[in-house]
């Protein structure tokens, strides 16, 4: 019988799983363009959900999804897809010309959390897709 004991916990545990509450994510899709309706282009094109502090969710995880070459991105917390978990977050950008490079090809104020214009909530149920439009540098 204890020979078995080494196989059996490890198996528990792994049907058991670990961690808290299960959260449900929801889906978010949306479009970030340029007011000329062009496209953030680079090494690095990313849109991240930055939960706000005195947003309501118990859970507070950041959400992140690549801007694809038309535009559009899909957010994911855990894996390719999974959605958001619901709340309040502030939309941040990250447009890179190379991979870790430090030449953006979007303004400062975009990747900072005090000084994006965009905030969202993401609802526990279906939401329409997010669009932002970005005023490019000068």
């Amino acid at each position: 019988m204890l020979r078995f004991l080494p196989v059996f916990v490890p198996a528990a545990v792994l049907l058991i799983g670990c961690g808290g509450p299960p959260v449900d994510l929801v889906p978010v899709r949306g479009t970030v363009t340029f007011e000329d309706g062009t496209v953030p282009q680079g090494a690095v094109a990313k849109v991240y959900f930055e939960p706000v502090r005195d947003g309501p969710q118990a859970i507070r995880k950041v959400a992140s999804g690549d801007i694809r070459p038309d535009g559009s991105f899909e957010l994911m917390t855990r894996r390719p897809g999974d959605g958001v978990i619901p709340g309040k977050y502030k939309v941040l950008f990250a447009g890179e010309q190379t991979y870790g490079g430090r030449e953006s090809v979007l303004p400062a104020r975009y990747s900072s959390v005090e000084e994006t214009p965009f905030e969202v909530t993401v609802e526990p149920r279906r939401n329409p897709p997010f669009d932002f439009e970005l005023v490019a540098q000068n």
